[in-house]
């Protein structure tokens, strides 16, 4: 088969199982994929030029269309640059496409120019690898779209070897790349989630991340039928849900350590993903007593000892709601709840300036539609805390693994054209992403901004360590970052009650008073130590 024809094949198979996106940094070795892309109808071709920041961009385009995307490199380093998102893809249950190009088989371990091992270079973080050269057969039948899936291909040179003339993939079948049935094995699992919400008589829910609107519905089902107290992340699409306003713990997850030191619950349910909240980690502990039981459409568990049942998560709520039992939280955690809120309200307003405050007030000029895409470290425990309920409801995050690259780039990936759309990250994540904006044509449509928390360095270990090691102090702005990529403007020290000026594309940095937002933890701590 010519190189060509082979690129040309795998695109079709690819097609047929729901991808439409490739996004292409173009080099010599992946020339048969740039050619066919170009003349190929029915796909589309986006190109990049830096391979970590167009595989997070696939990443989050995959999340967001629930169908597999597609990133094709050349080979060499290029292949390594797409590590970091195939890990959040694998962890987050991501259907991402890693097309590495390679030169032939007979040339691994010579140290020949831009020939490295590239077979098994993403290790345990894809479902399945096919290494292919000439007329190796395709085999994807243990590929179920529930993590990321690697095609190696080797092309000899002449690496364009036959003219390219203008071809149609075969529309493929809308698969659904999020979940399976619940198969024997899981119903299994989930008995025993059952007998252990069964034996409990004060559970208490966390709902992490979500992943569609089927599956916020029967969650929402089965946390009206349990009653117990439910703390809802922002990812969740749950914390702002009216239905669910009487169960909703709405202080902060401190609440849950305060509950859990003084005996309101007995059991915790964790639905969705695997959670923010501190109490997750505290779990862990080998003297914590508390059973934990887990539902979830991915397979990890997020804690040694959990019982844990996965799959087609609404099918799992639905089962889990005909057989569970009403468990009503006691009315002294809902008292202590709203109590604690009410006094949050009141920290917030005193120190205004502070970090949770100006993410309080940035969540006030979001459109309840718009969609608002979370950074991790301080900016997503921040939301969590401090942002206004119901503004905006829809949330989003990169929580596989937890980590602060690719962060713009995946948000870009995920924005809808004709939707405004948000990001809030901090200071060190955007550095850490300096390419994303690249990809701003493909959102061309959009109104999509980017709010950088510039607070001057990492502070979540500033009160964790208390070295500013831990830190990476700077002094940098972001002006001259906005305007190297044509991004409309503002700095903040204060968020205008009327928002931004922009129209179009911008990047807003926020600067929150350190003095204040030491004020604000400290009034917040206090506020904990209280009986």
């Amino acid at each position: 088969m010519s190189n060509v024809g082979r690129a040309k094949a795998l695109l079709t198979e690819l097609a047929a199982r729901g991808l439409r996106d490739v996004c292409v940094c173009a080099g010599a070795r992946n020339a048969p994929f740039v050619a066919a892309l170009e003349r190929a109808r029915g796909l589309t071709a986006l190109s990049f030029f830096e391979e970590r920041s167009a595989g997070f961009f696939a990443l989050g385009r995959a999340r967001r269309d629930h169908r597999p995307v597609a990133v094709a490199v050349t080979s060499g380093t290029a292949a390594a640059e797409l590590l970091p998102a195939t890990i959040e893809a694998h962890y987050s249950g991501v259907p991402l496409v890693l097309l590495t190009s390679d030169r032939p088989r007979r040339l691994r371990g010579t140290g020949a120019p831009q020939a490295i091992e590239q077979v098994g270079l993403y290790g345990r973080f894809v479902e399945t690898e096919c290494d292919l050269e000439g007329d190796d057969p395709l085999r994807l039948t243990e590929w179920t779209g529930r993590g990321p899936l690697h095609l190696n291909v080797c092309f000899d040179e002449p690496l364009i070897d036959e003219p390219v003339e203008a071809w149609s993939v075969l529309a493929g079948a809308e698969a659904s790349t999020v979940g399976s049935k619940v198969v024997d094995e899981t119903v299994g699992a989930l008995a025993g989630v059952s007998r252990a919400l069964l034996r409990a008589r004060h559970p208490i829910v966390i709902v992490g991340g979500l992943d569609a609107e089927a599956e916020r519905v029967a969650v929402r089902g089965l946390l009206l039928k349990l009653g117990a107290p439910v703390y809802a992340e922002s990812t969740s699409g749950l914390r702002e849900d009216p239905v669910l306003d009487s169960l909703l713990l709405k202080s902060g997850d401190r609440i849950l350590s305060w509950a859990m030191a003084r005996g309101h619950f007995d059991c915790v349910l964790r639905v969705g993903g695997v959670p923010t909240a501190r109490l997750w980690r505290d779990l862990e502990a080998p003297s914590c007593p508390i059973p934990v039981v887990s539902i979830s459409r991915l397979s990890f568990k997020g804690l040694s000892r959990c019982e844990h049942a996965w799959g087609d998560l609404a099918a799992l709520a639905d089962h889990l709601a005909k057989v569970i039992e009403p468990r009503p939280g006691s009315p002294e955690l809902f008292a202590c709840d709203a109590g604690r809120a009410r006094a949050l309200e009141r920290l917030l307003a005193e120190h205004p300036c502070s970090e949770p405050s100006l993410t309080c007030a940035l969540s006030l000029v979001m459109a309840g539609s718009a969609t608002v895409y979370l950074g991790n470290s301080l900016p997503i425990r921040e939301w969590d805390l401090a942002a206004v309920r119901g503004r905006p409801r829809w949330a989003q995050a990169s929580r596989g693994a937890n980590g602060i690259d690719g962060q713009i780039s995946t948000f870009l990936g995920g924005v809808r054209e004709g939707r405004e759309a948000w990001a809030v990250v901090g200071d060190l994540t955007a550095l850490y992403d300096l390419a994303a904006p690249w990809a701003l044509p493909y959102v061309a449509n959009a109104c999509a901004r980017v709010v950088v928390m510039n607070n001057g360095g990492g502070k979540i270990f500033s009160r964790l360590f208390g070295n500013p090691l831990f830190e990476n102090r700077h002094s940098l702005r972001f002006d001259h970052f906005a305007k190297a990529w044509g991004l409309e403007y503002e700095r903040w020290a204060e968020i205008p009650p009327d928002g931004a000026r922009s129209t179009g594309a911008a990047l807003l940095e926020v600067v929150p008073d350190p003095a204040e937002t030491a004020a604000f933890w400290s009034g917040h701590d206090e506020l904990w130590r209280k009986p």
